[in-house]
């Protein structure tokens, strides 16, 4: 079996072995694949050489499976390796992949992000069951790994997170590791640190820099939906955009899943202020009487609703050629409206 985790592959990427053909990237985490895939292009080609890197979309190889082998097997023209991406990849990729992997020669590793493939994807077997391949399925970290990846993360950007800064990065970003890491990225640049040179990353850095204000803003869009306050979504909408939309679309969800697992125990027979008490975690206690009194607005039809609008929000943000986050908050604001399409069924 070659399905690694993700240390494993960092130290394979570190002492690359030229053998290895495929580097199969899935799972529910698309923010980790990604983050790998860039990883593989600094360990495997020259991300300052534009002609390091070729890339291919999965309907290129469903219409022309040997590409992707033929390109694996090509001689660059000044002599040094080429890495391939794939993006988007999906079953209809297996063929591709069966021919590559049963090509002569592939001297050019090829890197393939897909979603979150089933147990019995022929993709995801084709890659586990080879030794010419490496396939790693990225699960969303949380809780005390979600801690250590971050510190590691901090680490090596020379930043030391003082008390406080963990939790509200993570709260601000949604536990995206993607968007985790680019604001690491960002307060290290900010405080010139390095690991040669480690500053301490403080409440007052993320407040000069917007992350509170983003996170309040957001918390206050979450409360306007659930509340049906349309006029003040609209205005938290305003005051998030150029913003990237999934932090929104994840803390959106969180508060909708509360609101199912409330609205269950409601159906049950019990009070609504009962069940939003009975919430674990807790709801904050400023926001429980409005949550409460939400629930007579928010029937599990209207609440499955949302949270499967929020996924294809999600979704098409991470489409090959999508409109990126626009596709984000163009869910969330079908969200603001009052009624959601659904009707307003009461309690």
């Amino acid at each position: 079996m070659t399905a690694v985790r993700r240390p494993d592959l960092q130290r394979r990427l570190a002492a690359w072995d030229p053998a290895v053909r495929l580097i199969l990237l899935s799972g529910p985490d698309e923010s980790a694949s990604r983050g790998l895939a860039l990883e593989a292009l600094k360990a495997l080609g020259d991300p300052t050489d534009p002609m390091a890197l070729t890339d291919f979309t999965a309907d290129e190889l469903k219409s022309d499976p040997a590409k992707l082998a033929d390109e694996a097997a090509a001689v660059s023209m000044f002599g040094g390796r080429r890495l391939i991406r794939v993006t988007g990849a999906a079953e209809n990729c297996a063929e591709a992949v069966r021919i590559l992997l049963a090509a002569p020669v592939a001297g050019n590793p090829v890197v393939m992000l897909a979603g979150d493939l089933p147990k019995t994807s022929g993709l995801r077997k084709l890659a586990e069951d080879s030794p010419l391949a490496l396939a790693l399925h990225s699960y969303p970290l949380a809780g005390a790994e979600l801690d250590r990846w971050l510190q590691a993360e901090a680490r090596g950007l020379g930043l030391r997170l003082d008390s406080g800064v963990t939790d509200r990065l993570i709260s601000a970003t949604g536990a995206d590791t993607g968007i985790l890491a680019s604001e690491l990225a960002k307060f290290a640049l900010f405080l010139d640190a390095s690991p040669e040179a480690p500053k301490s990353l403080e409440r007052s850095h993320l407040a000069a820099l917007g992350a509170d204000s983003a996170e309040e803003d957001m918390g206050l869009l979450v409360q306007a939906i659930i509340a049906g306050n349309g006029p003040a979504a609209d205005r938290q909408l305003r005051l998030l955009e150029g913003s990237s939309a999934i932090p929104a679309l994840r803390a959106l969800a969180r508060r909708l899943l509360q609101m199912a697992e409330a609205r269950a125990a409601v159906d049950s027979g019990q009070q609504p202020q009962a069940a939003v008490k009975a919430l674990r975690p807790p709801i904050f206690w400023k926001d429980a009487d409005m949550v409460a009194a939400s629930l007579r607005h928010w029937p599990m039809p209207r609440i499955r609703h949302a949270l499967a609008t929020l996924l294809a929000g999600e979704q098409a943000i991470k489409t090959p050629r999508s409109p990126g986050d626009t596709a984000g908050w163009q869910a969330i604001a079908a969200l603001a409206q009052p009624r959601l399409g659904m009707g307003r069924e009461s309690a």
